[in-house]
């Protein structure tokens, strides 16, 4: 069972250090969102190194921003128990009733929906990849393959973070009580 957590270790240790690391965009996110807003405010564009910076460049940047920031960090939110759950219906619960639940959810729900889109956001990246996809603005950003490929990274990392959830609550229902502790430390404050 020691073996499951180092497996999920692991898997959390990497996902934790990809959200760091994105977490990077945000400040610049908010920079060009500011920009964006006073470029448009006084009516002037800014040309940097011959790349013209006008709204549609600046809003497009925006959101391929935005959408680097959730993608890498939606793995990373599952694994910290920081997404959307409906506490009304597991509030109630015990912990291993809690930990039953969420293993069903993975078994039935999160691995077919996650193995089912991956080769679709393969192919969506890969299309887009290969044909060079830019902008359909005349005036847009070029490279739209790069939020598409970090679409197809955003199943594989709620793959992984479901793997390593999975083994938590495997380890935490199946395993010895020490065991137990390690897979779920917040269960076994909750308990005590």
């Amino acid at each position: 069972m020691r073996g499951l957590l180092r497996i999920s270790d692991t898997i959390d240790a990497v996902l934790g250090a990809i959200a760091r690391l994105f977490a990077w965009l945000l400040p610049v996110l908010v920079l060009v969102i500011i920009f964006d807003v006073i470029t448009r405010k006084f009516g002037f564009q800014l040309n940097l190194f011959g790349l013209d910076l006008g709204s549609t460049r600046l809003q497009e940047l925006e959101w391929h921003l935005h959408s680097l920031i959730f993608l890498t960090w939606i793995g990373y939110c599952y694994i910290r128990n920081a997404h959307v759950r409906i506490d009304v219906v597991t509030g109630g619960l015990s912990q291993r009733s809690q930990a039953w639940l969420e293993l069903f959810g993975c078994i039935v729900f999160a691995f077919p929906y996650v193995l089912t889109a991956l080769p679709y956001a393969h192919n969506f990246f890969m299309v887009s990849f290969l044909q060079n996809e830019s902008s359909s603005a005349p005036n847009g950003l070029p490279w739209r393959w790069i939020p598409k490929g970090f679409l197809y990274f955003c199943f594989i990392s709620i793959l992984l973070a479901t793997i390593s959830v999975f083994i938590r609550r495997f380890v935490f229902l199946f395993g010895s009580p020490d065991v137990s502790r390690e897979a779920m430390p917040e269960a076994a404050k909750a308990v005590h």
